[in-house]
């Protein structure tokens, strides 16, 4: 023997903090499992309020249903406001990509003369905001603020929707994603139509 001391031992801590690389790979896996569960309602809440595509949505909703929403500008407005007459009605918020990209559309369409008119429903917004959006893209038309009710009672699972009643409160079609002037246009003169109808003979 030289006499000399021998090698100390790493501490027990370190060699027990030193994991194996399958101990690794399965720590990493659980982690990014977690993460993913995590994410996945964020994920399709985003898919299901702001897809970007514009389309008729194969559901059919019912005659424009009873509610009393709190006005974006104070007031309430009901249902009786969609009485006797054609009726675009828009949902809507804020911070919805789309609902910008389309808000130039139905300035513009709102402001013509026509048999339409147009309403907007924010759904799941700051009113403060959502006014300060409206004015900022002269969206000058009524709003109001919806509590669940409204979408809830006609399928609004994406943002923005666009429905458009007929005088006689029928339903005439869906917009869902930001809409286009041709197909917006079409779906009003189609709604003016089934008021000019004559009543069938009794």
């Amino acid at each position: 023997m030289d006499g000399s001391a021998p090698a100390a031992s790493p501490p027990i801590e370190a060699v027990e903090a030193a994991p194996s690389s399958g101990s690794l790979r399965r720590t990493f896996v659980l982690t990014l499992g977690g993460t993913l569960l995590l994410l996945m309602p964020m994920l399709v809440g985003a898919i299901l309020f702001t897809r970007g595509d514009v389309g008729d949505s194969p559901l059919t909703a019912e005659a424009a249903r009873p509610f009393d929403l709190p006005g974006l500008q104070g007031g309430r407005i009901t249902q009786e406001a969609f009485t006797g007459r054609v009726v675009v009605v828009n949902v809507w918020a804020s911070w919805c990509g789309p609902c910008r990209e389309e808000a130039p559309v139905l300035q513009r369409l709102a402001r013509e003369p026509s048999s339409a008119a147009f309403y907007g429903i924010v759904r799941l917004d700051d009113p403060a905001l959502a006014r300060a959006f409206a004015r900022e893209n002269g969206l000058d038309y009524p709003h109001a603020v919806d509590n669940g009710t409204f979408a809830r009672a006609h399928n609004v699972t994406v943002l923005p929707t666009t429905l458009i009643f007929a005088a006689d409160g029928s339903f005439v079609g869906r917009i869902e994603g930001p809409v286009s002037e041709a197909r917006l246009r079409t779906l009003i003169e189609d709604a003016a139509a089934m008021g000019q109808r004559p009543a069938a003979p009794r």
